[in-house]
């Protein structure tokens, strides 16, 4: 068999710290919005996989929550729980770093992929600052050194440093170039067909409300917000969808409805539209909102809601 018509095959996960980029990369590697993007950090909960299918190969990227100290219990140790099981049996590692970060910050990270299974490569994003901003990139070089050495004997071995800047979709073919040459040869993982995500519909469009939750409501209380499709009805036209709302308290779900009802509205509208481009028929969105006190820290209601916290699993640093 020819070395072009070698097919390769492989699993990628991407972590770093908050709003670091890594949703922004797989959607510009993937050329859709798989994984919602928002200025805020944080905005991604659960483990996204994105499927690349090209003449080469297949490559499935599993975009992660960012990398923080965890308090104990609750939904910021389900994050760091999902980073932890990403790490265990992928084909490669892409820690992705932002020049404006520091060192100290980054530590926690690197206390991760000591335990990582598959080797590493460090991806700078944001490179396009490095003119405008040389100052935030002195650090990096340093930093890198530091994970070498400090990652010396663990499978989490350092292949290389990539730059990009993924939102601007600079360095991102080479980087998956750079991927490929390092896939095992083997087969797809996923049926190559046009899918893009083994997540299902329900998921991506409890997504994309929730993206709207954070783009249209204050710094603080998108983070107490959890969304469940309680139905998807595709055979009606339009599509109908029911979702719920929940917060923690009712004060926050005053402020989630808005006056008269503006910001609910307001909320749905941004949903709907996104929704509709994902779907590419038109929908009818019911949102409503429901007080589930302390979701955040009752494993058995986050569990309700998809958030399954491991028993033993705390997300306090190991």
């Amino acid at each position: 068999m020819s070395e072009s018509t070698v097919k390769k095959s492989g699993l990628v996960v991407l972590v770093g710290r908050p709003n670091v980029g890594k949703s922004t990369l797989l959607n510009a590697i993937l050329k859709e919005e798989i994984s919602i993007v928002t200025p805020k950090a944080q905005t991604t909960r659960d483990q996204v996989r994105g499927i690349l299918n090209e003449d080469r190969g297949q490559i499935v990227f599993i975009d992660t929550p960012g990398v923080h100290r965890a308090r104990d219990g609750g939904i910021n140790a389900y994050m760091i729980q999902e980073v932890r099981k990403a790490l265990d049996g992928p084909d490669l590692v892409l820690y992705l770093i932002d020049p404006a970060s520091k060192e100290a910050a980054e530590q926690a990270l690197l206390d991760h992929l000591k335990l990582a299974d598959a080797p590493l490569v460090i991806v700078i994003n944001k490179s396009d600052q490095r003119l405008k901003h040389p100052e935030q990139f002195a650090w990096i070089e340093k930093w890198i050194e530091t994970c070498r050495t400090a990652l010396e004997g663990t499978k989490c071995r350092l292949l290389g440093v990539s730059e990009i800047a993924a939102a601007k979709d600079v360095g991102v073919t080479e980087l998956v170039d750079a991927l490929f040459r390092n896939m095992p040869e083997g087969e797809p993982l996923f049926p190559e067909t046009d899918i893009l995500t083994d997540r299902p519909t329900r998921f991506v469009v409890s997504e994309m409300i929730r993206k709207q939750l954070f783009m249209k409501l204050g710094d603080e209380l998108p983070y107490s917000c959890a969304v469940e499709i309680m139905s998807f009805k595709e055979n009606e036209k339009p599509i109908n969808i029911h979702a719920m709302i929940y917060v923690e308290r009712d004060s926050q779900k005053g402020m989630v409805i808005g006056a008269g009802g503006k910001k609910i509205k307001d909320i749905g509208m941004g949903a709907r539209k996104e929704i509709e481009a994902l779907l590419g028929e038109r929908i009818f969105l019911d949102l409503r909102v429901k007080v589930m006190e302390g979701w955040t820290s009752e494993s058995e209601k986050m569990k309700h809601l998809g958030y399954v916290l491991e028993k033993g699993k705390s997300g306090a640093r190991r």
